[in-house]
Order: C-alpha cells, then sequence, then structure tokens
C-alpha cells in the first residue's frame, strides 16, 4: 500500500499533489481504511525531493486528515446501527474491540480521542464507537482539530527526515541518521515486546459489558 502511494504521488503534477494528498486522507472519511501515516510520510519524502510544494501539501495533510475524521464520525453518528449488522464492518472494525474502547471511553471520556491519535490502528475504531455513542460533535470535532496541528507536521516531517537521511553525504551525518532510525525501531521493538508478554500472559483487556452492542441489535437493519 505505502508503495502505491508513493509511487501515485510522485507521478502527480506538484501543483495538484497536495490535492491527491488531501482526497486519499478523506477516503478515510468513506469507511476505506486508508492510514494517515501511509500517505502523509510518503509526501514528505517527496516534499523533501521538491517533487512536492511544502506549505500546500502540509495543510492539505492537516485538513485531509480533520474533514476525513469528522466525516466518519458524522456518517457513524447517523448510520452507526446499520453498519453494525454488515459483515465487512464487522471484519474492519471488530465488536471486540469496540467493547474495549467503549471502555476506554468509560473510563477515561474525550481523552481518549486525543490518546488513539498516538495508538496505531486506533484510530478508525475510536471514531466508530464515538460516533455510535453520540458525542457531542463539537467535542470530538475540538479534540481532533487540536490533536491534528501535532500529529500531522510530525508525520510530515518523519518522511522529510527519511528523505534526508536517503540523500545525505556526509558520513556523519548519515551515521548520526541511521542511530536515530534505530532508536526508533528499538522504541517499535520494545513496544511489540511489551503487548506480545501481554498476549501470553493472558490477561483480558479491560472492555465494556455485551450489553451496550446487544441494545442495537433490537433495531432495524
Amino acid at each position: 500500500m505505502e508503495v502505491w502511494i508513493d509511487q501515485l504521488l510522485s507521478m502527480v503534477d506538484p501543483v495538484w499533489g497536495p490535492w491527491v494528498v488531501f482526497g486519499l486522507l478523506l477516503l478515510s472519511g468513506i469507511g476505506i481504511p486508508l492510514g494517515e501515516d501511509i500517505i502523509i510520510i510518503p509526501a514528505g519524502i517527496l516534499v523533501q525531493q521538491e517533487a512536492l510544494p511544502l506549505w500546500p501539501t502540509l495543510v492539505a495533510a492537516y485538513f485531509g486528515v480533520v474533514c476525513g475524521d469528522l466525516l466518519w464520525f458524522i456518517v457513524c453518528s447517523k448510520l452507526g446501527t446499520r453498519l453494525l449488522h454488515k459483515k465487512w464492518f464487522k471484519r474492519f472494525v471488530h465488536p471486540r474491540r469496540m467493547l474495549q474502547v467503549k471502555y476506554q471511553f468509560d473510563v477515561r471520556g474525550i481523552w481518549v480521542i486525543v490518546l488513539a491519535r498516538f495508538i496505531p490502528a486506533s484510530r478508525t475504531t475510536t471514531i466508530t464507537v464515538a460516533g455510535i455513542m453520540h458525542m457531542k460533535f463539537w467535542k470530538f470535532a475540538v479534540a481532533t482539530i487540536i490533536c491534528c496541528l501535532l500529529t500531522a507536521p510530525m508525520q510530515l516531517f518523519a518522511g522529510w527526515w527519511i528523505g534526508k537521511s536517503l540523500q545525505s553525504e556526509s558520513i556523519v551525518e548519515t551515521i548520526f541518521r541511521l542511530l536515530g532510525l534505530v532508536m526508533v525501531v528499538f522504541g517499535l521493538v520494545w513496544a511489540y515486546r511489551l503487548w506480545s508478554q501481554h498476549r501470553r500472559s493472558g490477561r483480558r483487556v479491560p472492555r465494556a459489558k455485551v450489553s451496550w452492542l446487544r441494545r442495537f441489535s433490537t433495531r432495524k437493519k
């Protein structure tokens, strides 16, 4: 997927490139599972290579994520009950994950929206549950707008940094960049080990009662 998006962005005229970034991110607002990182990071690489303009691409990335999230929130708020009965939706957003996120909402409230921006594979499920719960739109919008002010530039800079590392001519600079990359990989491996140890321990992740989902089954499909 990342390679396909990278090739697509590289073939587009720089004038239209930011619009393509915005469009791809907006697709997540209609249920297509496109992670923002696999779009924004390749865009950052192309920005470093001067194949895409910096500021238009950054603005497109920011508003693409925000608009996509708000659109998916509205879809889940209006059609959430119908979606829960669709087989493709259950594969896309597993009921068990929804109950786990619902529990987090019960404990932490709106802060779950903030935390989900920094936890891989949590964004879509969190937005789905927030919509089905009929969270107030302004609360979700404010949390999303503020968080994306941080995450979108971070991801674009990460792509720029990767592109710069690939073109570095200084041996010392290359070594430092590689060390930084190694530290990032080490952090990811460490996080994965903690996750796998938790899985092997047999302890269940806290989740809300199944009755929360069952109450939707009494409605018409």
